[in-house]
């Protein structure tokens, strides 16, 4: 399985990110932040593969919302591959 994931510097900042992809009708689920990436929020949003990545990040962006980052992560059997995209 393959996604991305949207990690935020506060649960506010999730919270707003939350509100805003949900008022957009953006299809996303509430995801812990897996051991291998540091965040102090402990909740991210993840993303199907098919979105469009630079558009998330671009409506980040313009709403003013705060990230950690945002990841690409890719499940495979045993191996889970984790990237920073920005």
């Amino acid at each position: 399985m393959n996604y991305y994931l949207l990690v935020f510097q506060s649960t506010h900042q999730y919270m707003r990110a939350e509100k805003l992809f949900d008022d957009l009708d953006y299809e996303f689920d509430l995801f812990n932040i897996p051991p291998e990436i540091s965040a102090d929020c402990g909740l991210g949003l993840k993303f199907e593969n098919r979105v469009d990545q630079d558009k998330v990040y671009e409506i980040i962006k313009r709403s003013g919302i705060e990230i950690d980052g945002l990841y690409h992560v890719e499940n495979q059997e045993t191996i889970k591959n984790i990237e920073k995209i920005r």
